[in-house]
């Protein structure tokens, strides 16, 4: 997949493209429809795509949490058949007028000769930039738009919704809207060992910069991890049987797995919330619940 980013102005024209704009953060259902769009006439599928997110560069201080970041995006946008993603830094384009930015980002830079929208697409300085000016722009730039309707799904699909199912907790419902499973990709941290000496050993996670961390609990999982995918157990929050006032953990149980794998990357798909995280009187007790989320686990994700 060819990526474009820094500067607009250093970008290489490349071949005729078919293109789609927006955050598209989480690539859920909306954003899965346009992509479809995308490959028609053998025009090169492109997507532009922002980092950071506007938000950061409108409201100096505001970091919105992120469903996907930015290498999470390329990966599924890249499984979904995209051949070229260009980066835009608002930052660098805010003070473009909607003009400017369809002739010297889309046309100039992109060669668009179709372009896939929202209805609620707005682009430009200040998103002045509408639907219909997109529209009326095209017979001058030479391209074709096409206007989708808003995917339904008991409600508007967005980027925002999905966000507040993961923070409750609610991975299953997320992940309908999602078209996927919710992942966190990170480095594998070395822990206090504590999980193996009460025999599950876990892969400790420190929550990513930025993304959106499902609400403390314990989940059915996959964690993908040295090229091949293991059902895992794993608990998300501050372990009160052990401590209080500690810092927020993801700890991934790999079923059937004892590799020593501190500093590898792994990516963990939540399938399933299974329980709240609670606090046990007794590390027994602890150990007892553990293997019952364990067999939870392995029913429910050999069950997919």
């Amino acid at each position: 997949m060819r990526i474009l980013d820094g500067p607009y102005s250093d970008w290489e024209p490349g071949p005729p493209a078919a293109v789609t704009v927006g955050v598209l953060d989480g690539v859920h259902l909306g954003h899965r429809s346009l992509l479809r769009h995308l490959v028609a006439d053998g025009l090169i599928p492109t997507v532009a795509t922002f980092e950071p997110h506007p938000i950061e560069v409108l409201v100096p201080g505001e970091v919105p949490r992120l469903i996907t970041t930015l290498e999470e995006r390329l990966e599924i946008l890249e499984e979904l058949g995209v051949q070229q993603v260009a980066v835009l830094d608002l930052g660098l384009i805010r003070e473009l007028s909607p003009e400017e930015f369809v002739e010297r980002i889309l046309v100039q830079r992109l060669n668009t000769k179709r372009i896939v929208a929202g209805v609620d697409f707005q682009f430009g300085k200040n998103r002045t930039g509408t639907v219909a000016l997109l529209m009326w722009l095209g017979d001058e730039y030479g391209y074709e738009p096409e206007i989708l309707d808003l995917v339904i799904e008991d409600g508007v699909v967005s980027s925002s919704r999905i966000r507040g199912l993961i923070e409750s907790g609610a991975v299953g419902e997320a992940a309908g809207l999602l078209g996927g499973w919710y992942r966190m990709t990170n480095t594998v941290d070395e822990g206090d060992g504590r999980g193996r000496k009460i025999g599950f050993p876990t892969a400790n996670l420190a929550p990513p910069d930025r993304k959106v961390i499902p609400g403390d609990g314990v989940y059915a999982a996959r964690a993908h991890v040295q090229g091949s995918v293991r059902a895992a157990a794993v608990n998300v929050g501050v372990r009160p049987t052990f401590e209080s006032g500690g810092p927020r953990l993801v700890e991934a149980h790999l079923l059937d797995f004892d590799e020593d794998i501190y500093g590898e990357e792994i990516r963990v798909d939540f399938v399933e919330r299974l329980r709240d995280e609670l606090k046990f009187d007794s590390i027994d007790e602890l150990v007892a619940q553990m293997h019952r989320d364990v067999e939870q686990t392995r029913e429910r994700v050999s069950a997919d």
